[in-house]
């Protein structure tokens, strides 16, 4: 046998892959099967294997073991590197999910709702044709999601039988998919129910909207807090009287209908029970950066904790006040 056909690699064999490579490949399956929505498991994949990589530049680690003990050094690398606090957040999500651990074990600016920029008023936001919400290539979905608020990969997967009603009665928009693989009901409000049904007049499960019907330069995520905030105002005068004192008869038939939704759908996916319920009367009262924003653009400094919930439940599907409020309530 000549010394060519030693070092001859047999038929059909492969270049071994390192362990840095099965470690990705594996957080890939376990986003894949625990996050059913592309969007949410891409990105987890994304920024995993960003920490994974980090670690093996910095500290030569070739396992989870390994990386696992340097999860706080990597949230001080951020930190040093100037990433906000939300940005901390997303990066390092993924790693508690994949290591099954509360975020609350690992030191990390705290977010604050001033810090969030996403909506926020941007120079020559509205310049482009293209980003004009009265655009008559755009305006047909620009229009309904003035009127329902839903994320743009929500928009874009809709049917002609998302048109329905929810536990209680109300007038929903039924996304099939949304953030997380979640199936979510969110709730039109009683002025708009009309001009939406008009949208679903054709029968059958057809999408209802193009590709071209879209613009990848418009701002859906504005339109989404502007439909927030008209969500807010209109719990805020069901439960009030015209004097602005408390309807306690209306009050307690919402919190009477958010407990049956949370109990429902916000559950535990260990336990199958359903998780703790915010504090739901009261105030909600804006501090430090928040306060100086509000007051900046003319924006209120208090909110009622009932009506932001019912806002974050029915009409945003976050389950969260603070992602509201920052996010949504405060966006200009």
């Amino acid at each position: 046998m000549s010394r060519s056909t030693e070092r001859r690699k047999p038929v059909g064999s492969k270049k071994k892959k390192n362990a840095i490579s099965y470690m990705i490949q594996d957080a890939n399956n376990f986003f894949s099967n625990k996050y059913k929505n592309n969007v949410t498991s891409s990105s987890y994949k994304k920024h995993f294997k960003q920490f994974v990589v980090w670690c093996r530049d910095t500290y030569k680690c070739k396992t989870t073991d390994d990386c696992k003990k340097h999860i706080q050094d990597y949230v001080d690398y951020l930190v040093e590197n100037g990433k906000t606090p939300s940005t901390i957040h997303t990066y390092i999500a993924p790693i508690c999910s994949y290591f099954d651990m509360n975020m609350g074990e690992i030191e990390k600016p705290s977010r604050c709702t001033s810090d969030y920029t996403r909506g926020r008023a941007k120079p020559n936001k509205y310049d482009r044709a293209d980003q004009q919400y009265d655009n008559a290539d755009y305006s047909y979905v620009a229009n309904f999601q003035k009127m329902v608020g839903i994320r743009r990969a929500e928009l874009k997967h809709l049917t002609f039988d998302c048109f329905v009603k929810d536990e209680r009665g109300y007038y929903c928009i039924l996304v099939k998919r949304g953030k997380g693989g979640k199936k979510q009901l969110q709730r039109i409000l009683p002025e708009d129910v009309e001009a939406v049904r008009a949208y679903f007049t054709t029968p059958g499960d057809g999408r209802m909207f193009t590709a071209s019907q879209f613009s990848s330069h418009m701002d859906y995520h504005h339109l989404r807090a502007e439909q927030a905030k008209r969500a807010y105002q209109h719990y805020y005068n069901r439960i009030h009287n015209a004097d602005g004192s408390l309807n306690e008869t209306e009050a307690q038939k919402l919190r009477s209908e958010i407990q049956h939704r949370w109990n429902k759908y916000n559950r535990d996916p260990k336990t199958g029970k359903a998780k703790s319920l915010p504090e739901m009367s009261g105030m909600y009262k804006l501090r430090g950066k928040n306060r100086e924003l509000a007051v900046k653009n003319g924006l209120p400094v208090e909110y009622d904790k009932l009506c932001v919930l019912a806002t974050s439940i029915y009409h945003l599907s976050h389950w969260r006040n603070d992602v509201t409020i920052a996010s949504y309530l405060l966006a200009v």
